[in-house]
């Protein structure tokens, strides 16, 4: 036999496949933003920024509202004590204990259920797409 019918062709093919979660994209990505664009990774961190002031005023306002329904909650059922209604003073409390735990354990279940989903979907994404068997391949 020669050497050149002993000769192979081997090709590498080699795939890079990035995933990322979160407000910010890493890094790199936003350099290369900012190669496109002038000023673009700026504007990303300025929004994302927004964002998270709005969010944190929102919290913040959802607080001060629950506090302020608490505070009437006791307030109406200390007048029905006054008034001589135990039965019904029992019940506004009650009713307000009731309403705000189902508030939290149902913000709670949404708030897991969100990140499941997000776990199942990293976890079940689609593989690689199959590599090409061309010629010279060693298998």
């Amino acid at each position: 036999m020669s050497n050149e019918s002993q000769e192979r062709e081997f090709v590498q093919i080699e795939q890079h496949v990035a995933y990322y979660s979160g407000p910010l994209p890493p890094p790199e990505m936003m350099r290369g933003y900012e190669d496109v664009q002038s000023g673009s990774a700026d504007r990303i961190l300025a929004t994302m920024e927004r964002e998270q002031k709005q969010r944190a005023r929102y919290e913040n306002l959802g607080l001060i509202l629950a506090f302020l329904v608490a505070v009437a909650l006791i307030a109406l059922s200390a007048y029905a004590l006054t008034l001589g209604a135990v039965a019904a003073s029992i019940g506004v409390i009650v009713t307000g204990i009731a309403g705000t735990a189902g508030t939290f354990i149902l913000g709670n279940r949404a708030r897991h259920r969100q990140l499941r989903e997000r776990r199942d979907a990293l976890q079940n994404r689609p593989p690689p797409p199959e590599l090409p068997q061309g010629k010279g391949d060693p298998s």
